[in-house]
């Protein structure tokens, strides 16, 4: 039994390069939150035009990720590795040398497609090659890699924009991207033969125009008018091609994502623990930085340094929340971390007209502790209710919502400040965000309580799964 919980060294390197990888993805995604301000007066672009350098990106990731379950039945690991890691240097040389906000949109969708392919393979990894009685910790340990951009990421993005040139965020991931892809590639191993399948391009194209009708119909609203046909028309699109791929994928004999586990209540539930923590959390990396540089007219760098702390919490007790998981109900973790969310949103949102940076940095790292607690015990927990055939599907679910919630989570955010500036021209430029921000966080807050009733309603007794 002993010899069945260990783990080879080959497969440990593969999952600290792939993870490495991801890493260098998702720290310039949240360096370039804290960038806003200076890329509108670079590129003399709106705060709802330049956001899209982070929704455009988890948007792309998002679509990716819709595909990694037939592209990890269709290809060898290392070919999807190694298109990453191509895709991930290509990424750099646009956004680097970017000179427009268009050509650094265009950079940062080839990097959406290299994140896309490589988070979703390191947990696969994981998930098949990893003993189930330590599943739990090493989804801990890959995702502490990968918070740790997170953690880095704003006061990273802050010191070289503020100290150098935001340019240079790109070309400094470079070398740790290429040395991560090549640790990766070199120990990886196949653990099932590929087998030849026929793309199903039309339901890609559908949820591709449902996801991308769904973040112009949020960014749409933020210029104030909420019923105008480029609203709610991409919001009704949206929803036909979402419900037009859920038929054809229940009427097809090789799907895209197979959307019968959701089937699976527990998955289910998981799964919408996942996306509303995620939302909300990848949504204050926005807020609070533009919040700080706006009403509290602080520098770049400090507006990114404050969520370090919090972020670096949450990435250092990933894995002992792991162990939770594996060790005890998953209701232990979750109930813990239930109550610091609604806690951190709860004090952001009653004290918003009394902020300051301390404040700040105490209330983000409330969140991210319970953030912890939550966030990759929910994948474990959902993709270990599933048979090993359904793991890919359940990880490009997984995967493709973690990102899409980020999108939505900043576009959101992002479209409610300009919302409110629209509708309160006779406020000052500080009281629009203020009260902007404390609408944001209302939402949050009422996510952080959807989430607590999920909780509540799953099961107490020890994680199992199908597989074990």
């Amino acid at each position: 039994m002993e010899k069945e919980a260990t783990v080879s060294q080959q497969t440990k390197l593969s999952i600290i390069g792939s993870a490495g990888l991801a890493f260098c993805g998702v720290l310039v995604e949240t360096s370039m939150n804290v960038t806003f301000p200076t890329l509108m007066r670079q590129f003399h672009e709106s705060l709802n035009n330049v956001q899209w350098v982070t929704t455009a990106y988890l948007l792309v990731v998002a679509a990716t990720m819709t595909i990694t379950a037939f592209i990890q039945r269709r290809l060898k690991y290392k070919t999807i590795l190694g298109t990453a890691g191509v895709l991930f240097m290509l990424g750099i040389i646009f956004s680097g040398t970017a000179h427009s906000l268009m050509t650094l949109l265009i950079g940062r969708i080839i990097q959406g497609v290299s994140t896309g392919l490589v988070m979703p393979l390191m947990f696969a990894i994981i998930m098949h090659q990893v003993p189930l009685q330590k599943q739990g910790q090493y989804v801990g340990m890959a995702g502490m890699v990968v918070a740790f951009a997170p953690s880095l990421g704003p006061t990273y993005g802050g010191f070289i924009t503020q100290m150098y040139s935001w340019p240079l965020i790109f070309w400094l991931t470079l070398p740790l991207g290429i040395i991560c892809c090549l640790l990766a590639w070199f120990t990886i191993q196949q653990v099932q033969q590929p087998r030849k399948l026929a793309f199903p391009i039309g339901e890609f194209l559908l949820i591709l125009l449902g996801l991308i009708s769904l973040t112009l119909a949020v960014n749409q609203a933020g210029g104030g008018h909420l019923l105008i046909p480029g609203v709610y028309g991409s919001f009704i699109f949206s929803l036909a091609c979402f419900a037009l791929f859920a038929y054809t994928a229940l009427h097809s004999q090789a799907p895209l994502i197979n959307i019968k586990i959701f089937a699976n209540s527990r998955f289910s539930r998981a799964v919408l623990i996942y996306f509303f923590v995620q939302f909300v959390q990848i949504g204050l990396t926005f807020l609070l930085p533009t919040f700080a540089q706006l009403p509290l007219h602080k520098g770049v760098m400090l507006s990114g340094m404050m969520l370090l702390g919090g972020s670096l919490l949450s990435a250092i007790i990933a894995p002992f929340t792991g162990r939770l998981l594996d060790q005890h109900s998953v209701k232990l973790p979750f109930t813990i971390g239930s109550g610091f969310i609604l806690l951190g949103v709860g004090l952001l949102l009653i004290f918003t007209s009394q902020l300051t940076t301390g404040t700040i940095v105490c209330f983000y790292a409330i969140y991210m502790l319970g953030f912890s607690f939550i966030f990759n015990n929910a994948l474990t927990f959902g993709l270990q209710q599933l048979s090993p055939n359904e793991i890919a599907d359940g990880n490009a679910v997984f995967n493709t919502l973690q990102q899409y919630s980020g999108s939505l989570g900043t576009a959101i955010a992002a479209a409610i400040l300009a919302m409110t500036n629209f509708r309160t021209p006779g406020l000052s430029a500080i009281q629009q965000t203020t009260l902007g921000s404390r609408f944001v966080l209302i939402l949050f807050a009422v996510l952080c309580l959807v989430t607590i009733l999920l909780i509540v309603s799953l099961p107490s007794q020890k994680s199992s799964s199908s597989k074990a």
